[in-house]
């Protein structure tokens, strides 16, 4: 798999032109990174108190455009006694400060969850007339953010750096029949190891860190980024000069990274993270994390440029590229540390952290990536760059907190920061970032399509649990509904059934309305059974077909066949915590809606059966009779 030439590497490091080629040129002839002349006009580094300016104005001016998607999702609803004119006019003359702010989360889970949260997305989509239909379309338009981890990384970059398309026009540019890691003649859709490889030759040449991350990313880019060479000019910070980004037409998309420090635990040479890491976040503007050892943000255009107190260490070699859309779809996925340790201790260390932090109510599930891939991988880099395990294992950045009183030591002093896939810390829902008090969340869709039930692959509510855990355990509490153990989850049938989080104010961390209303939907069998492994490299139009109308009946409730009042039920959620603000009231209905979808505070933590579901629209037809017909 991983054949390569030496003498090519060699070759591709002396390749010299004779004109300095643009900054655009550069960055689509190679994998490289550039060295430019630093603007002088540029906050270097911001601290993490309130939103970046940019974002700020970019959603105040997103808020219109949400309104005017609201209304026409609202309309058709057909509330009883909520007077939808009245709403839209009241946020209106507010200079539309409390038009709600709602996001989608979509897990860690590699393929499963990049495609079934597509699925996901796709019926809340108000271009597809089927979801208008059934009454769930308008909601992505009326969302502000979408944030991504690992595989949920995947959709969230991918609609964006497109433009924004549907969901039936991206799987026409993603060809996922094609796998991306198992390539032997390179194309314009899926690059073979010996091209990847020389691809990276360029950025080590430049003198950059590179690593497995660098590798799934230029891999995965050919299926998610669009452009010539894998997307190889893409880079996140281009998608705020997108139409359909400039125009407010695509929600604000938001990356979760991991980290990791000096003070972690180490099995087999190897770091893993830990909950007091920080977490970091990369989106159209800025690189950072909110609190902790690193509290700060960079602009994330300008990523790769050595600062040392909020000043470039070099006024004549600022970086451009490094924050390329490939990078960041490997940084996102990088989780080689767990993958590596469970292969060599054949599972028995390291179990992937989509678990619970409370060890009484662990659920969990192993995760093996195929063995010869990782041995080759680490044979390749070693050959052929001469690095390390260590070396390979995690996303080396160089460091933009350097030198600065606010860093803890050990990032005061660090030359580079390492970043995994933010799943490894436990928090594998990408919630953290839309949770943070100055972004006003109201209410927030959690996809979760982690597979941590073992054996059957489905999923029971840890990393939602997880997340209320680290909420709960920062000072001030951040803004987040009261969360119960996974065993609930299982034993209360919330592994199947959405349920809302949230819907009383005492049961949130501040115990009021700052805290939003959390959705969970956790990828589960309607009309599919969509546990198939994380590590799928390519699938079928036809299995494509099968995830995207079972992720449909999930989210509207099997077209309104299983819970006729769900739609309705879905709206009171949407617009509770805007009630009060614009002088209204919850209605009798949405009451009644609440009372039946919402989590009552109630826990049921006795030892949980295995989570081993059958499809909710036709419970009588086993896996093995569905897989008869359905061989994927």
């Amino acid at each position: 798999m991983f054949s390569l030439l030496v003498g090519i590497l060699l070759a591709a490091a002396t390749i010299g032109r004779c004109t300095r080629p643009s900054t655009e040129e550069a960055l689509s002839s190679s994998y490289a990174p550039i060295e430019v002349q630093c603007p002088q006009d540029v906050e270097w580094i911001r601290p993490a108190k309130g939103l970046n300016q940019k974002e700020a104005e970019w959603v105040q001016a997103h808020k219109p455009v949400v309104l005017d998607a609201l209304k026409g999702y609202l309309s058709r609803l057909e509330l009883k006694d909520f007077d939808t004119d009245y709403y839209i006019k009241a946020i209106q003359a507010s200079n539309h400060c409390h038009v709600p702010i709602m996001g989608l989360a979509i897990s860690g889970g590699g393929s499963t969850s990049a495609f079934t949260g597509t699925g996901a997305l796709r019926a809340l989509d108000a271009r597809l007339k089927a979801s208008i239909t059934q009454r769930t379309g308008g909601l992505l338009q009326s969302l502000t953010y979408t944030s991504g981890l690992s595989g949920g990384a995947w959709p969230v970059t991918s609609f964006a750096v497109n433009n924004f398309p549907t969901a039936d026009e991206i799987v026409d540019i993603w060809r996922p029949e094609i796998s991306r890691l198992d390539v032997e003649d390179s194309t314009q859709y899926a690059a073979n190891s010996s091209d990847i490889f020389l691809q990276l030759s360029e950025k080590a040449e430049a003198g950059f860190s590179i690593g497995v991350a660098d590798y799934l990313g230029r891999a995965w880019a050919y299926e998610f980024v669009p452009g010539a060479n894998g997307g190889l000019s893409s880079t996140f910070s281009s998608i705020a000069n997108l139409e359909k980004f400039l125009n407010h037409q695509m929600p604000y998309p938001i990356i979760q990274l991991g980290a990791i420090s000096n003070n972690d635990k180490e099995i087999m040479g190897l770091k893993l993270p830990s909950a007091d890491d920080p977490i970091y976040e990369i989106t159209p503007f800025e690189f950072g994390s909110w609190s902790g050892a690193v509290s700060g943000f960079t602009p994330s255009q300008w990523l790769g440029t050595q600062l040392n107190n909020a000043k470039p260490v070099n006024e004549s070699a600022c970086v451009l590229g490094f924050d390329r859309s490939s990078f960041v779809l490997g940084a996102a996925g990088d989780a080689f540390t767990f993958w590596y340790i469970q292969d060599k201790s054949n599972g028995t260390l390291a179990p992937f952290s989509k678990r619970s932090k409370d060890k009484s109510n662990s659920l969990v599930k192993r995760y093996l990536f195929p063995s010869d891939v990782i041995d080759e991988l680490v044979g390749a880099f070693q050959q052929y760059f001469n690095l390390s395990l260590s070396d390979i294992a995690y996303s080396w950045i160089p460091n933009p907190f350097a030198g600065l009183s606010t860093s803890s030591p050990e990032f005061e002093a660090a030359e580079q920061i390492k970043v995994v896939d933010a799943s490894e810390d436990g928090q594998t829902i990408p919630l953290w970032g839309q949770i943070q008090p100055a972004r006003e969340s109201t209410f927030i869709i959690a996809w979760d399509a982690a597979s941590d039930a073992t054996p059957y692959n489905w999923n029971t509510g840890t990393d939602l649990y997880d997340t209320y855990l680290q909420a709960s355990a920062t000072d001030p509490k951040l803004p987040f509904p009261v969360i119960p153990p996974p065993a609930t989850f299982v034993n209360r049938h919330y592994t199947n059934t959405p349920v809302f989080f949230g819907c009383d104010t005492t049961l949130t961390t501040t115990r009021d309305a700052k805290s939003p209303i959390v959705l969970y939907l956790a990828n589960s069998p309607y009309s599919a059974y969509t546990n198939y492994s994380y590590t799928q490299s390519a699938v079928s139009r036809e299995q494509m077909n099968e995830v995207f109308v079972n992720s449909f009946d999930l989210v509207t409730q099997g077209n309104g066949t299983i819970n006729k009042d769900w739609s309705a039920c879905l709206g009171c959620a949407v617009i509770d915590r805007s009630l009060e603000k614009v002088g209204m009231k919850r209605t009798k209905q949405c009451e009644e809606c609440f009372e039946k979808y919402c989590w009552d505070g109630k826990e049921d933590n006795a030892n949980p059966p295995v989570v081993d579901l059958a499809l909710k629209l036709d419970p009588r037809l086993s896996f093995a009779e569905w897989n008869m017909t359905h061989p994927f």
